[in-house]
Formats: C-alpha cells, structure tokens, sequence
C-alpha cells in the first residue's frame, strides 16, 4: 500500500503536538540523508554551508582526490549535485557544484590528456545548464557573479579535441549578457 500526500496529511492532522515531535524524532533517526534534510529546514544556511563544503569535496574528489587518482566516476559526482540540490533546495550553491564540476573537468582534461565523448558531452551538458541558470536570472547578478568563470572555462579548453571548446564557445555566446 502506498501512503498518499493527501492521506498522510489527513493522518497528520489527527496527531497531537507530542505526537509529531516523535514522528519528527523518529525520521531524524531514520537515515542520514533525514537527518540532513531537517537539519536544512531547520537551521537554514547554518546547515547547507556545511553540506555544501561535504558536496563540493564528494564532486572534487572524482577528479582530483587527496590520495591516488580521480577516478573519474561523473555519475557519481553528478549524483552529488543532484542529492545536494534535493536535499537543500539550495539554487545558489547547487549552481556553484555545478560550476565545480565543470572546471574539474577542465582541470583533468588539461592534466591527463582528451578524455572520450561522454566525458565532454556530460561537461558540455552541466555548462549548457549553467548557461541557462544564469540567462533566467532577469536581475543580472548571476551573470556578474559568474561571467568570469564560465569565460575561463570557455578560454582553458582551446586546443582540447572532440569538439569540446567549440561547444562550450557556442555555449558561451547563448550568455545574456543584460
């Protein structure tokens, strides 16, 4: 059986204030992905500054890990980014893991030689979605936040192959630039 939005709320409803205090505790016990969701709306930045920095390291170390070799696993990485964003609802620092994972992958491209398509698709693909972010934002500030950076991006792949800088070059050119 599964427990509907409208069933639970109609449930939650007939629960007195100790009663959700429990049902509050046990979620927050029962996994740590609860336990960083309640911490976020609870604490608010108090908690996403944190798991932002825990997220940022999770994407890094894909590519350039303390120890060893990156291991290049952008599933993994991109995971990361999604289970931050789902966790925190956080657009700001969702953008900037975004933005990490790019210029990692420039950064490994340019240390450890052309990688293979899906490699630059996937890279293409995360700054197409940062293009966007910043071309919706009517008020500028993405764009003065982030103009330097994705132009960096678009300047550090000259001479790499498959395409890759022309698409983020054509990418680049989609920038509104207000």
């Amino acid at each position: 059986m599964k427990l509907t939005k409208s069933a639970l709320n109609k449930h939650l409803k007939q629960l007195t204030n100790e009663q959700l205090i429990e049902l509050v505790k046990a979620c927050y016990s029962s996994s740590k992905d609860m336990e960083k969701f309640l911490a976020v709306r609870i604490l608010g930045d108090e908690a996403v500054v944190p798991l932002f920095e825990q997220y940022r390291q999770k994407v890094e170390d894909e590519f350039f890990p303390k120890r060893g070799h990156g291991k290049l696993r952008l599933k993994e990485a991109k995971s990361a980014i999604a289970e931050f964003e789902r966790l925190t609802g956080n657009e700001k620092y969702s953008l900037e893991l975004k933005l990490i994972y790019v210029e990692n992958g420039v950064e490994f491209t340019l240390a450890f030689g052309d990688i293979d398509e899906r490699f630059y698709y996937s890279m293409t693909s995360m700054y197409a979605d940062m293009i966007d972010a910043v071309n919706e934002d009517e008020t500028g500030a993405r764009f003065d936040e982030y103009k330097e950076r994705l132009e960096a991006i678009v300047s550090r792949t000259r001479g790499i192959g498959w395409g890759f800088h022309d698409a983020l070059d054509d990418l680049h050119a989609q920038l509104d630039r207000n």
